[in-house]
């Protein structure tokens, strides 16, 4: 199993067609967060991440699903979407490839989360990002994941990105959570220890697939800038 932190951007020159409003999973990762991990193997490995019975939204059928299919669990778009023409991970190394990227927001018609911020690579429900959700009490991460249908397997790292913000880190060997054949990692993030700016990621953190991996590029770095090449 491979391990590693997921990044989305895309090389300079390359703009979106609409700005994505920031958020705690915006802030730059430190150099710990982004170093793979030792993949979980054997009998002794710990139970896989799940998606709940009774999720808001049943993310089983959810991810993978075009946008036709998945904008029936969603409310109407909150904000412009954005388009771009590359994707990128970390496998182990990180690795850019030529895809359709597209994002849109929308309302939680469920009443979980205000805002649900839904990723498609390639025409298909690559990650979510359930917002600003609902709670009351101190601020539980795990109460989080159990909000919007999941429980995870593993501990996570927590990193304090800015004075104000916590982020909570799943990578793939700790929340051991894979949906339609494919692994995905967690965050949770909290800006001022309010529920009301919480956030739950829930990202697609697979290997290449071959198709994938037959347009990987190269993204060279000159002058404080990346350069695509290929």
């Amino acid at each position: 199993m491979v391990c590693l932190f997921f990044v989305l951007g895309c090389p300079a020159g390359e703009p979106a067609t609409a700005p994505v409003s920031k958020t705690a999973s915006d802030i730059p990762k430190t150099a710990s967060e982004t170093k793979p991990e030792a993949p979980v193997k054997g009998s002794s490995s710990p139970p896989l991440g799940a998606v709940l019975d009774g999720a808001p939204i049943p993310l089983n059928d959810f991810f993978g699903s075009p946008p036709a299919d998945a904008e029936k669990f969603l409310g109407e778009p909150t904000a412009k979407g954005g388009t771009k023409k590359t994707c990128v991970r970390f496998v182990p190394e990180k690795t850019w490839f030529k895809c359709t990227h597209a994002w849109q927001r929308y309302a939680d018609k469920t009443g979980t989360a205000k805002d649900i911020h839904v990723t498609y690579e390639d025409g298909n429900v690559a990650s979510v990002a359930f917002e600003h959700i609902q709670g009351d009490g101190p601020f539980d991460p795990v109460a989080a994941l159990k909000a919007v249908g999941l429980v995870l397997a593993g501990a996570p790292e927590l990193t304090q990105p800015q004075d104000n913000v916590k982020l909570w880190s799943w990578w793939n060997s700790a929340a051991r959570l894979v949906i339609g054949g494919r692994q995905y990692r967690v965050e949770v993030s909290l800006v001022d220890n309010k529920w009301e700016s919480s956030k739950v990621d829930i990202i697609l953190n697979d290997p290449l697939t071959d198709d994938e991996k037959s347009r990987v590029f190269e993204v060279k770095a000159h002058s404080g800038t990346q350069v695509a090449d290929g």
